[in-house]
């Protein structure tokens, strides 16, 4: 499974948890990786994963492209393309 893979499945599992919102700490927890390791492999990819990303971030291949968007600092939740790939993978 990709990094891409774990951060969209884990967001869909905490997002359920608590009212359609995730935090990256939130998906690193659900996906059990450590911080060391979620800074050097999986932080870029969830970037690169929200339709509003400033740019830079590693393209996460395009199923995964634009599927989050930032509320507020700190806090996400699933984009329209977010929320279409859920249905389609049947999540």
């Amino acid at each position: 499974m990709t990094h891409a893979e774990q951060i969209f499945g884990a967001a869909v599992v905490v997002a359920r948890e608590n009212h359609g919102i995730f935090t990256r700490d939130k998906v690193r927890q659900q996906i059990g990786v450590s911080r060391d390791r979620w800074m050097a492999g999986y932080t870029a990819i969830f970037q690169g994963m929200r339709s509003d990303h400033p740019g830079g971030a590693p393209d996460p291949g395009s199923m995964f492209r634009k599927v989050f968007c930032r509320l507020e600092r700190g806090k996400f939740q699933f984009s329209d393309n977010g929320n279409d790939l859920i249905t389609k993978l049947r999540l």
